[in-house]
C-alpha cells in the first residue's frame, strides 16, 4: 500500500523537478576532499607571480653618468693628472706627454713622445722622494732614447727625476733646480686616466704587484 502511494506521488511530481534531484544525486557522488582546494588555491598563486615579473626581476645596475665617469684625483696625490709639453711644436699629436696616477708613494703611468717623424711611448713607475719629487725607477717601451725594453719582455731598472716646479713637471737629469720644467698640466677631455686606471698593469702597480704581471 505504501509503495503504490509512493508510486502516485512520484508520477504527480513534474518531470524538470525530477531531473534536477538526478543531478543532485550525481553530484553529491564524488566531492573534492580539502586538498583539492588546497592544490587549487596554489595554482592559482604561482599564476599570479609568474604575470608579476617586474616583483622577481633582479634591479637594474646604475648607470653612470657622463659627468661621474670623470676620474677624482685628490690633493694628495700631486705628481697625478695629464702633464704636455709642445715646446717646438704647434701640433697636439707631436706633443710630449705624461699620464699619471698616485697612490701613496707609487707613481704609475705612461709617458710618450715624438722624435724623427716617428711617435714613441711605453710604461713608467716612479717612486715619491717629497712633496715635489719623485724618481723614476722602472720604464719599458719601445725602443729610443727613453727605454731600449718593450713592455712584452719586462722593465727596465731607472733611476731618473720627476719633479714639481711651480706647477710644472720636470723629468731632465743633471737638473737640481726647475729651470727646464715645461710639462704643464692640461685638461683630461678624454678621460685618458679614467682608461689608463681600468688596466690591469695600473692596478697591479699601484698595489705593488708589478712583477706578476
Amino acid at each position: 500500500m505504501v509503495m503504490k502511494d509512493a508510486n502516485r506521488f512520484l508520477l504527480s511530481v513534474p518531470e524538470h523537478h525530477l531531473a534536477a534531484r538526478k543531478a543532485r544525486k550525481k553530484t553529491r557522488g564524488w566531492q573534492c576532499p580539502g586538498i583539492c582546494i588546497f592544490l587549487a588555491i596554489s595554482a592559482i598563486s604561482a599564476t599570479g607571480c609568474a604575470k608579476s615579473p617586474s616583483l622577481l626581476a633582479t634591479p637594474p645596475a646604475p648607470s653612470l653618468a657622463a659627468g661621474d665617469a670623470k676620474l677624482d684625483l685628490p690633493a694628495s696625490t700631486p705628481f697625478a693628472g695629464v702633464w704636455t709639453s709642445c715646446k717646438g711644436t704647434d701640433a697636439a699629436e707631436q706633443c710630449s706627454r705624461y699620464l699619471l696616477l698616485q697612490r701613496g708613494k707609487r707613481i704609475c703611468g705612461t709617458w710618450s713622445y715624438f722624435a724623427s717623424g716617428d711617435s714613441y711611448e711605453g710604461r713608467v713607475i716612479a717612486e715619491v722622494m717629497s712633496p715635489l719629487e719623485a724618481r723614476r725607477r722602472r720604464v719599458c717601451g719601445r725602443p729610443g732614447s727613453e727605454t731600449r725594453t718593450e713592455c712584452d719582455t719586462g722593465w727596465e731598472a731607472i733611476d731618473r727625476p720627476l719633479r714639481l716646479c711651480s706647477g710644472k713637471l720636470d723629468d731632465l737629469d743633471g737638473n737640481d733646480g726647475c729651470g727646464f720644467a715645461d710639462y704643464e698640466r692640461a685638461e683630461d677631455k678624454g678621460r685618458s686616466l679614467q682608461e689608463l686606471a681600468s688596466q690591469p698593469w695600473v692596478q697591479a702597480c699601484l698595489s705593488h704587484k708589478e712583477a706578476r704581471l
